[in-house]
């Protein structure tokens, strides 16, 4: 999985990636390149292994059971702190009248799994 981040690709160095990744150590392989049309930096990140028992599919991934789910994480954070300085998070709560229509992206933001994907 890969980010594309808005900064000059020697101002990215896979000795000092942000603290989320760093926790993997050589846990993960780490490839950074310029981005496609001159437009900041490629961060690829992968686990080199995972238990033999770990299934990719997407009951793992719809019970927060998938390895990837945390490092997609991290990576975007990593992302965020090299781009901003911070993780920015969203206000809680978003508005002070819950609405159907905020009652649903609510939901389905949860069944996301926190990888900002829905």
């Amino acid at each position: 999985m890969s980010v594309t981040i808005n900064c000059a690709p020697h101002d990215v160095q896979a000795e000092k990636l942000p603290s989320p990744l760093q926790e993997y150590g050589d846990r993960i392989e780490t490839r950074i390149r310029p981005a496609p049309g001159d437009r900041g930096t490629e961060l690829g990140v992968r686990l080199r292994e995972t238990a033999p028992d770990v299934a990719y599919s997407v009951p793992a991934r719809l019970a927060g059971v998938d390895p990837r789910q945390d490092l997609r994480r991290a990576l975007r954070a990593a992302k965020a702190l090299l781009e901003a300085g911070e993780v920015l998070q969203p206000d809680a709560p978003p508005t002070t009248h819950d609405t159907p229509g905020g009652k649903l992206v609510g939901l389905l933001s949860r069944r996301a799994g926190g990888e900002g994907v829905l």
